[in-house]
């Protein structure tokens, strides 16, 4: 009885001392827990950056001069390498109707995602 309350108060103190932890780790970042429908406040001026203006400025030029999300948001997505194919429609089909359960699954699975 003893060893087993020894254990169970040992127990909750590692979790309270786990549940401190977890907001204490908001103290040193720019968002920052609350009690409210969202969850958590951000204050930028708590943000600290490892890079100067410049470096972001020019990070940005860039990314633009490469296209930019404009290339994304337009659906224009750089073209893939065409891979030609050495198979015959037949072949693929015959080779699609004489797998095995388990190779069907993880094709299937690999579609599917």
């Amino acid at each position: 009885m003893r060893k087993t309350r020894n254990t169970l108060l040992a127990s909750l103190a590692f979790a309270a001392m786990g549940l401190g932890a977890a907001g204490t780790a908001f103290a040193s970042s720019y968002i920052h827990s609350t009690n409210s429908e969202k969850g958590y406040v951000v204050h930028p001026e708590h943000f600290k950056s490892d890079k100067t203006r410049a470096q972001v400025q020019a990070e940005t030029a860039e990314f633009v001069k490469n296209g930019g999300t404009d290339s994304f948001r337009s659906s224009n997505y750089p073209p893939l390498e065409s891979q030609a194919s050495t198979m015959t429609r037949k072949q693929v089909m015959d080779e699609l109707k004489n797998e095995s359960p388990a190779q069907r699954k993880a094709r299937l699975e690999m579609i599917r995602g």
